[in-house]
């Protein structure tokens, strides 16, 4: 079994392909498997994957209902411990060696690392990622697949993506995992990944699909999630602390 799988998913992005699998093969860390999923491509696509096939570990060219339904497809193919998605565009920053650094700090169920963010050729800024990620983190936040790497038993554990999402699916994917009080995490102050950001889900009907996902898998929590937020600005200070034994001492009074 290889420790690391890494998909990529592709439609219609040629140039997009090949610069994210020349990422990839320029490792010089080499105990992983490259599985590539394609949509049936008509712009030369799969003349890119026949370029590079011997080098891959198993590709397919063909009809898929979304970009979600093609991840499960690559997460079916996978045999590797840890899954880590690089899509067409996606690059590996430039050190030949991040995938073995990355590689020797896998032991949680999901372990992410930062990215740079990238708008029309130029960096822009740095996606950082709390040491400990929490439901309320991910909530907020949520993770860059790129850049984090999942435990191929968390799929077998938790379920594939939920294909009737068409763009926020990883979202609903990492509320749902920490929804299990089973799964941790962990995350690195190292930039591992440059993520593009003229993506799909930076559009708004991203935010239709995220307060669904609240609506379905959170609206038991709102609640204490919306009076979370309403004390975050009093969070070092002695008036949450008082608010907080206020609330301890009503409870006994009318228990």
């Amino acid at each position: 079994m290889p420790k690391l799988s890494i998909i990529t998913i592709n439609y219609n992005d040629a140039i997009g392909l090949e610069k994210t699998i020349l990422s990839v093969l320029n490792q010089t860390y080499s105990d992983f498997e490259f599985i590539v999923i394609d949509g049936n491509s008509n712009d030369g696509s799969k003349e890119v994957i026949l370029k590079y096939q011997d080098k891959l570990t198993y590709w397919v060219s063909e009809l898929d209902k979304g970009i979600y339904n093609a991840m499960n497809k690559g997460i079916n193919a996978a045999t590797g411990e840890y899954l880590l998605f690089m899509n067409s565009g996606d690059v590996l920053v430039d050190d030949t060696s991040i995938l073995k650094i990355c590689s020797e700090k896998l032991i949680e169920d999901i372990v992410a690392f930062d990215c740079f963010l990238e708008k029309e050729k130029k960096v822009i800024g740095r996606r950082t990622h709390q040491e400990k990620p929490t439901l309320f983190y991910v909530i907020r936040n949520g993770f860059k697949h790129q850049s984090t790497f999942i435990k191929r038993s968390l799929f077998d554990k938790l379920g594939l993506y939920n294909e009737s999402y068409k763009i926020a699916g990883d979202y609903e994917f990492w509320v749902r995992c920490f929804l299990d009080a089973t799964t941790n995490a962990k995350s690195y102050p190292i930039p591992i990944a440059i993520f593009q950001l003229n993506g799909i889900s930076q559009s708004g009907n991203w935010s239709a699909e995220h307060k669904q996902i609240e609506q379905e898998l959170l609206s038991h929590l709102m609640d204490d999630y919306k009076q979370y937020q309403e004390l975050l600005p009093y969070q070092n200070s002695r008036i949450l602390t008082i608010i907080i034994k206020l609330q301890k001492l009503l409870k006994k009074i009318f228990s």
